[in-house]
């Protein structure tokens, strides 16, 4: 592998400290763009307990001062010039400004990928409301990295910010659809076994008990939607966060302790998506969630907000049944449709199988690599 190719993955934190959305996406690109040839080095911040270097499934992993992060950045590029061609930076964040500034300097392409939604304050406007994100902005623009964004509507967070005239591409998250696949009937049979589901509709939402998820409305929503259909069903949470306490709550007083599990944070969600019928996505902001291309690659459709990635992702009625985040009828109306027609979620979900190859992880390292060598 020429040293030219080899794509430097810049992330403030990665496995296997806290691992979100980023995280998981830089692991799996790394791992992609490595099978194509170009080979990926993951520079990240250095958590206690953990080595300065690693691999982790077979990606190189350096960890710098997690004090001195910034110009630990800036320094390691500047030493290791030698030995990469591309810096590529998960998310918009302060560790962006020294890998363009270095990346600006050397001579070499700089990415910065840009995530989340503009539902709810994105990187770039967000770095608005202070001098030091003002400053960042300013930087960042005399650097003139390039941008990548998950979705088509986040172009406007670059051009709201000063960045109108950037290069950048939209390139969607991707997915590997070759683990993430539909199960066998033996093996959907052994997923619902092991969490003791016997019959009805299996509705699964993974991810964090966050406010902008909108699950409270969701759980509010879901045991309208039992009244009006009543039928089999059981809706599992799978996850933690700040509202998990208030849900819980919540399902209780509506009655729904029979027809809500709430689950901690799996290391392998592949099984619970093998035995649920449909994805729950009932955010206020998505980009595009991994959770989502995951669910859709093993045949499940989405019942989700109609916003950023999930609308570009999702084809209503084909893959899934959407709502506009705001409207509470639509959405428990798209979930008494479920319930009223079971056979519904898995006409849908293959329909979601097909679509899922479009964010086939090897077709978004291939555009990648082909934004990296624009000139």
């Amino acid at each position: 592998m020429s040293d030219k190719n080899r794509v430097v993955m810049l992330s403030s934190n990665f496995y296997p400290g806290f691992v979100g959305g980023a995280e998981k996406q830089a692991l799996e690109l790394s791992k992609a763009l490595s099978r194509q040839g170009a080979g990926c080095l993951v520079l990240t911040r250095r958590l206690r307990g953990l080595p300065r270097s690693a691999k982790v499934e077979g990606i190189p992993v350096e960890r710098l001062s997690s004090r001195l992060f910034l110009p630990a950045v800036f320094f390691w590029l500047l030493k290791h010039r030698g030995e990469y061609g591309v810096v590529h930076v998960h998310l918009a964040g302060s560790p962006a400004v020294p890998a363009a500034l270095a990346a600006r300097l050397l001579g070499k392409p700089c990415v910065i990928k840009l995530g989340g939604g503009m539902g709810l304050p994105a990187a770039l406007s967000t770095s608005q409301k202070t001098f030091w994100g003002r400053l960042k902005l300013l930087l960042l623009r005399l650097a003139a990295p390039r941008f990548a964004t998950v979705n088509s509507e986040l172009v406007a967070e670059l051009a709201a910010n000063g960045f109108d005239g950037a290069d950048y591409a939209v390139i969607p998250n991707g997915v590997d659809t070759r683990r993430y696949r539909p199960p066998s009937p033996d093996e959907r049979a052994e997923a619902r076994r092991k969490i003791d589901v016997k019959e009805g509709l299996v509705l699964l939402y993974t991810g964090r008990f966050a406010r902008e998820k909108q699950l409270d409305r969701f759980l509010q929503a879901f045991a309208d939607a039992l009244k009006a259909k009543p039928a089999a069903a059981l809706l599992i949470l799978l996850g933690a966060g700040e509202e998990e306490e208030t849900l819980k709550a919540q399902a209780k007083a509506l009655g729904l302790e029979t027809r809500v599990r709430f689950l901690p944070p799996a290391d392998e969600v592949l099984p619970f998506y093998w035995a649920a019928d449909a994805l729950v996505l009932p955010s206020l902001s998505e980009g595009l969630s991994n959770s989502l291309l995951e669910a859709m690659a093993c045949g499940l459709p989405a019942v989700a907000s109609r916003v950023g990635g999930t609308r570009e992702a999702v084809l209503e009625g084909r893959s899934g049944l959407l709502f506009d985040p705001q409207d509470y009828s639509a959405m428990r109306r798209q979930i008494e449709t479920l319930l009223a027609k079971p056979a519904l979620a898995a006409e849908l979900g293959g329909h979601a199988r097909e679509d899922a190859g479009r964010y086939d992880i090897e077709r978004t390292a291939k555009s990648y690599l082909e934004f990296y060598a624009r000139s």
